[in-house]
């Protein structure tokens, strides 16, 4: 007699999760396609256990057809759910069988083999049979335990092989599960008439779903829209079996108009306005991508002129958040499958770099950018890898620019400059990595070696050889927020003997933006010795008073108000001079490019002169044959 004690409590459970996940929305992923036909698997697997169990108890009330049938579609289904376990394992580690018949059939030829085997059965009795008795296991009736073990195995083999793109834990969770799936195994071949191994897969199956197929994962936190690590997911899957369209769109100005909404009446109008998309192209996934930026995704037919128009309809009136009416505009990207495109991820950074160029580029909302007529995209991603490959092998270069004394038309100083070289062997301006340094977190690596080759430099007695009496390194508003810059800059001094007065700070008029963190650096600096330049003054926002604030030494003007003055001669930049010499400050005029511009700002007032009529930035090995005494 089969005892029913584990399996009904079993069944009840997996119906409540079955109605569960088909509830919550999901991915249209092949990784949810593979969980769904395991959770119905199982499903059937328990159901026609228990009826095919009940059936055999009472044999005598039924037909030796009824229970051929009952049984046949119990093992049937027994051995189909190891093999979707399996395939589920394979799918977590992307091994993407479905795409190969030739693998799949490889991979599935002893559960074929098994299933033929039990199909078998009615007519030769391979793995069971029925007569007047009522139910007998066949003599091949142990291919059900094999199969099981056969899979359970191999799926531990492939998690050893391949289980080092999982995260920790879920290499973890995937070993764990089939060690209670080998568990139930056993437990059934021990104790076969108690229907236990149910309840066994079904703690696998919990244990998938909290750590693989959990749908909340996918979700995102304002409105219905999925997430951005949902759309990364999507975009791996479909590229290069499928062809698609990703139309993208972006909240023109998002961060000045969560300042003006506050940001919780513009959460609430995200929410809105990915309920909208949601609900209103249903034929497109849509995905909130964070930052004010969204994306449906749709196969080759999507109509996305259609879509952009009504959207932009739409953004012509205001989103009424709680009290609040949220005027936005929008600006658009769309992206159609290319076969240039080697991978998604290549197109992921693609699509990033094109929302970019929009966003900086456009000035009219409702705007539209095709991500294939962006010509500096590509750069931009070869860029980025260049900038990560320098800063990782510790490659990052200095180039020296002198700065000269007005009075005496000596040498005195000079400002380090980061470099990078590209493939070609050629510098890389800084203008073009250091904002990609700043915007991926790397300009705190890249600063720290810029300053411990400056260092290092200086230790070599460089310092010496050509006259120099101190050298400038610059600070970007980034590193000001590092809270252990002082302490990591004179760690690093010591260890090379460097006083501090060799050393000059250039902090950039962007960062005097924020006072209350300028502060902190600014004297944690200088109470370790350095003195501080105030750059590319007349290019932000400061102003005489915010300079007076602060323990400046010396304010550098940014080569375009020197250029400017040059285009259209007033007294608003000789005022400027003057009174910044009255403050005690010493002035310093970059971009001088011409004998012409060197002698008027000597008679402006300017103490010190830098530009390409001196010396472009060079290398500083390169420096030190040129200019050494």
């Amino acid at each position: 007699m089969w005892n029913f004690s584990f399996v009904i409590p079993s069944f009840m459970i997996l119906l409540i999760l079955l109605g569960y996940y088909f509830y919550r929305p999901k991915l249209s992923i092949r990784i949810n396609d593979t969980f769904v036909s395991l959770l119905v698997t199982d499903f059937l697997v328990i159901l026609f256990d228990m009826l095919s169990s009940a059936a055999d108890n009472h044999y005598e009330r039924f037909s030796v057809t009824c229970l051929s049938v009952l049984n046949l579609l119990y093992f049937v289904f027994f051995l189909a759910r190891i093999f979707c376990f399996f395939l589920f394992l394979t799918d977590v580690l992307k091994m993407k069988l479905l795409r190969s018949p030739q693998r799949l059939a490889a991979y599935g030829s002893v559960f074929i083999a098994a299933e033929l085997l039990t199909l078998a059965s009615p007519f030769s009795g391979t793995v069971f049979y029925i007569d007047a008795a009522g139910y007998h296991r066949g003599p091949f009736y142990h291919v059900l335990y094999v199969t099981f073990l056969f899979y359970i195995l191999l799926s531990l083999v492939l998690i050893r092989r391949r289980g080092a793109q999982l995260k920790k834990e879920e290499r973890i969770v995937a070993v764990l599960y089939n060690v209670i799936l080998l568990a139930g195994n056993v437990i059934r071949f021990l104790f076969p008439t108690y229907l236990i191994m149910n309840t066994f897969c079904l703690m696998a199956i919990i244990m998938i779903y909290l750590t693989f197929m959990n749908p909340d994962f996918y979700r995102s936190d304002r409105g219905l829209a999925f997430n951005d690590r949902a759309f990364r997911t999507v975009l791996d899957e479909m590229y290069g079996s499928k062809l698609f369209r990703v139309l993208c769109i972006g909240l023109r100005g998002y961060s000045d108009a969560r300042e003006i909404y506050g940001a919780h009446q513009m959460d609430v109008g995200i929410s809105l306005i990915a309920d909208y998309l949601t609900r209103t192209f249903r034929d497109t996934e849509v995905f909130y991508l964070r930052n004010g930026r969204f994306a449906l995704l749709g196969d080759e037919t999507m109509d996305w002129d259609y879509i952009r128009s009504s959207i932009d309809r739409r953004f012509q009136k205001p989103w009424r958040a709680e009290e609040t009416d949220l005027f936005l505009n929008v600006l658009f990207v769309r992206v159609s499958d290319r076969s240039a495109w080697t991978d998604a991820d290549t197109m992921q950074r693609r699509l990033l770099s094109a929302f970019r160029e929009a966003e900086g580029n456009m000035s009219e909302a409702g705007g539209l950018t095709d991500l294939d007529e962006i010509v500096d995209i590509d750069r931009h991603v070869d860029l980025k890898r260049t900038l990560e490959r320098a800063v990782e092998e510790n490659r990052v270069e200095i180039f020296l620019q002198p700065i000269i004394h007005s009075s005496t038309d000596r040498m005195v100083g000079a400002e380090v400059l980061a470099r990078i070289r590209g493939e070609d062997g050629q510098p890389i301006s800084p203008n073009l990595f250091i904002p990609i340094a700043e915007q991926n977190g790397q300009i705190n690596k890249l600063g720290r070696q810029v300053f411990e080759k400056t260092c290092a430099f200086i230790h070599d007695g460089n310092l010496e050889r050509t006259g120099l009496e101190w050298l400038n390194v610059n600070l970007s508003m980034i590193q000001c927020m590092k809270r252990d810059l002082a302490v990591e800059f004179c760690g690093i001094m010591e260890s090379f003997g460097v006083s501090a007065d060799m050393l000059h700070f250039e902090v950039t008029e962007a960062a005097v933006i924020d006072m209350q963190l300028l502060d902190r650096q600014i004297t944690a600096l200088r109470e370790a010795g350095f003195k501080l330049a105030l750059d590319d003054y007349g290019s932000g926002y400061s102003n005489l008073t915010r300079v007076k604030h602060y323990p400046f030494s010396n304010i550098k003007f940014d080569m375009e108000v020197i250029w400017d003055y040059f285009r259209d001669k007033d007294v608003l930049l000789p005022s400027i001079v003057s009174a910044f010499k009255q403050l005690n400050l010493s002035v310093t005029a970059e971009g001088i490019e011409t004998e012409e511009m060197a002698e008027e700002m000597k008679r402006i007032g300017f103490d010190y002169l830098q530009g390409y009529y001196y010396s472009q930035p060079i290398p500083a090995d390169e420096f030190v044959r040129k200019y050494a005494k």
